[in-house]
């Protein structure tokens, strides 16, 4: 029952605009949601998926068999790791694959079908959300920029130019 719940966004994270023009509320709704839903892990690439250990993966039967496994086992933990990992069962592991198809779900839900579609498939939910904080953060930056400039060109050259006289230091 409750993955039906966690699979959802509520109306409060509103779908993100082509423009980039509600940004800012739309990063915080979000990430409010997902924090609540115990998933901002897949966002910032803090979640890692839990591995079986060698003795999990292929269950020994003689015991000269577990000393060779073990033996192998200390030999390869010597060697650095290319990256942290957790033990963890083979229902750890799906539960965080589970997760992780949340999260992309949940990510996919409110972003607009321009921006859906040029995301790889294959990527993780940290690398599309870091492209969309990128491509979607200048966008908003360029928005505001561009209604600064329509704003004051519509403001009347002497008051701009009294306001910037109030304001300005004098040394």
């Amino acid at each position: 029952m409750s993955s039906t719940v966690n699979d959802i966004l509520p109306t409060l994270v509103p779908e993100l605009d082509v423009s980039g023009a509600n940004w800012t509320i739309f990063s915080l709704c979000l990430q409010m949601v997902i924090q609540g839903k115990g998933l901002w892990g897949h966002f910032d690439g803090t979640s890692v998926c839990p591995v079986l250990t060698a003795m999990q993966a292929t269950p020994t039967t003689t015991a000269s068999t577990t000393v060779i496994s073990t033996i192998t086992s200390s030999t390869q933990t010597s060697q650095p790791s290319p990256a942290p990992s957790l033990i963890g069962t083979q229902d750890e592991i799906n539960t965080w694959k589970r997760n992780r198809s949340i999260a992309y779900s949940l990510l996919g839900q409110q972003l607009p079908d321009a921006t859906l579609v040029l995301m790889p498939p294959t990527s993780t939910v940290e690398a599309m959300w870091k492209a969309i904080v990128k491509e979607y953060t200048y966008k908003s930056v360029y928005l505001q920029a561009h209604l600064l400039s329509h704003l004051y060109s519509r403001v009347t050259p002497s008051l701009f130019s009294c306001n910037f006289l109030i304001h300005s230091k004098t040394h």
